[in-house]
């Protein structure tokens, strides 16, 4: 009880004349020891697992054309089909009207032909009526004369009718050529509506080709995403189950470190060995008053230790 005496007596006399290096000590201890808790403490809960990120999937880039640019396409494909058309129309229109001009050609040179056989035969009349006359010796007879002049009614009267037929020709085939100009505008109004007809139809094909890919597209896409949800949430969930079997084995260690003493031991060897370079007055302090130092060794034997060894 002495030796107790003076050595408290020799710790006041230490701590009035060393006071600031003893408080200093003191506060460095306490670092220390905060830093042998820390990491005792980290080492209570393990490290949550953590498995390779999960994969992403390139998606589906489809870039849906507008309606302006399936409209421009529907009409590229119709191209040669709308200039066949066209050209067909406008061939068809030119052969009926160079037949109907070779028909001109045709009528005029008939009318010509016919004008001079007329007159061929006009000619031969008159010699023949003349010479029979002349043998008969009327030549210059009203006889003579008269018939002459019948003939050349007859001639005349030929002459007139071929012209009436060749004017009436001409003009059937001039209201032909009129007529092929509205023709043409028909044939080509009729064709411009099969043209649109078959447009709209390939528009609409396009159209339908075009919702079907978003449709795919968008289907492959979700998929992608569902699958890539379904690794992350696997991923999590195997993470998680690794995770409660650490702390499951960080459990049992505990369990069987606190019936070993193991865990506690090694801190309280740990506190000892900075507690021991203190004052007594500085290290009973710690060890009565520092929650931390008690919770780390906990109500064992350890605490008893520390408190037998630098408390009495």
């Amino acid at each position: 009880m002495a030796n107790k005496g003076v050595d408290y007596l020799r710790e006041m006399v230490d701590s009035l004349i060393n006071g600031k290096e003893n408080k200093k000590k003191k506060q460095d201890a306490i670092s220390e020891i905060d830093k042998i808790l820390d990491a005792a403490e980290n080492s209570v809960i393990p490290e949550r697992p953590k498995l390779p990120d999960t994969p992403t999937y390139d998606r589906l880039e489809y870039n849906a054309p507008t309606d302006e640019e399936l409209r421009q396409s529907a009409e590229n494909e119709l191209s040669d089909y709308k200039n066949k058309g066209t050209s067909g129309i406008d061939s068809e229109i030119e052969t009926k009207k160079n037949k109907y001009e070779e028909d001109l050609s045709s009528a005029a040179a008939i009318k010509d032909e016919a004008e001079r056989k007329t007159q061929e035969a006009y000619a031969a009349a008159v010699k023949n009526t003349d010479s029979d006359m002349l043998k008969r010796g009327i030549a210059r007879s009203s006889i003579a004369a008269n018939k002459r002049a019948a003939l050349e009614s007859e001639s005349a009267e030929t002459t007139s009718r071929l012209n009436e037929d060749y004017a009436k020709k001409v003009s059937e085939i001039s209201e032909k050529i009129s007529s092929l100009r509205f023709e043409r505008e028909k044939a080509l109004n009729d064709f411009n509506i099969s043209y649109a007809a078959k447009l709209s139809e390939r528009i609409s094909e396009l159209s339908a080709e075009r919702d079907k890919k978003t449709a795919e597209a968008l289907k492959y896409n979700n998929s992608l995403t569902e699958k890539e949800y379904g690794e992350k949430v696997d991923k999590e969930m195997k993470e998680s189950d690794l995770y409660s079997e650490a702390l499951s084995q960080k459990e049992k260690e505990e369990k069987l470190g606190e019936a070993s003493g193991g865990n506690y031991g090694k801190v309280y060897a740990a506190i000892a060995d900075k507690l021991i370079s203190l004052n007594v007055n500085d290290a009973r302090d710690i060890v009565l008053n520092n929650p931390r130092v008690r919770g780390a060794v906990g109500n064992t034997y350890y605490y008893y230790r520390l408190y037998d060894e630098f408390c009495r």
